[in-house]
């Protein structure tokens, strides 16, 4: 017959299944609240890239294209790129509120080992993250043209549908809390019982004394007793051995 458990493990049991549940309901409960409160961030880009003129002469081009691969002229013309007053004609010319623009942030920066100079605008709207980007960028090559002459600014890709999502999505946030919410109130749970299992009273019963439990007697060994004398048949008695 199977042992049934006792009323302490059926009730050390329930208790950490509540406790796991409780902890699993409070963690779910925060990070549905964090996936609502996420909002969406998205990310156009636009690509330039920095050239001689092409009025220049075939030695004259290839005099500059080494001065240009040595990287000063782009970095130039990318830290021109970045001004903040570009960003701010970019946001008045599409007429953006002031909470709109708020909401925009740009960046400008160099590919590793080229001349492409790229232009990125973040926003929680993707339509006004691209029309940032693109306005941001023909404003800044306008202003180049005129200054950075014998180099020009073409523009490869002014970000018409390059948006894409650069932040976690509320679902990846919603499904990662029901992860972590199933295996924090299981953690809990365990820690819970084992902690209650470990905390339980022992109780000793009062076990009757067996011949185990009685000590033996102290002293030397008993002495080993004779063995009797047999008379052998047609052994002289003179010869017969002697005990002892």
């Amino acid at each position: 017959m199977e042992k049934k458990p006792s009323r302490f493990a059926d009730r050390t049991l329930r208790r950490s299944i509540l406790a796991g549940a409780v902890a699993a309901l409070v963690l779910l409960v925060a990070g549905l609240v964090l996936a609502a409160t996420t909002t969406s961030e998205w990310t156009a880009e636009s690509v330039s890239v920095v050239l001689p003129d092409a009025t220049l002469s075939a030695s004259d081009s290839a005099a500059y294209y080494e001065t240009l691969s040595r990287g000063q002229i782009v970095a130039t013309f990318a830290e021109v790129a970045s001004n903040k007053r570009f960003e701010q004609q970019a946001e008045q010319n599409l007429g953006l509120d002031a909470a709109r623009s708020a909401g925009v942030t740009t960046e400008v920066t160099v590919a590793p080992s080229t001349s492409v100079v790229l232009i990125r605008a973040t926003s929680d709207d993707r339509t006004v993250a691209e029309q940032v980007t693109q306005e941001m960028t023909t404003v800044s090559q306008a202003y180049l043209q005129g200054l950075a002459k014998p180099y020009r600014l073409d523009v490869v890709n002014p970000g018409t549908g390059t948006s894409f999502r650069s932040s976690t999505s509320p679902l990846v946030v919603a499904g990662a809390a029901v992860v972590v919410a199933l295996v924090g109130g299981l953690a809990i749970q365990q820690a819970v019982y084992h902690s209650l299992v470990a905390l339980r009273p022992e109780r000793r019963r009062a076990l009757p004394a067996g011949p185990a439990d009685v000590p033996a007697a102290v002293g030397p060994p008993p002495e080993a007793p004779e063995p009797p004398a047999h008379d052998a048949p047609g052994v002289p008695s003179d010869r017969r051995p002697q005990w002892g």
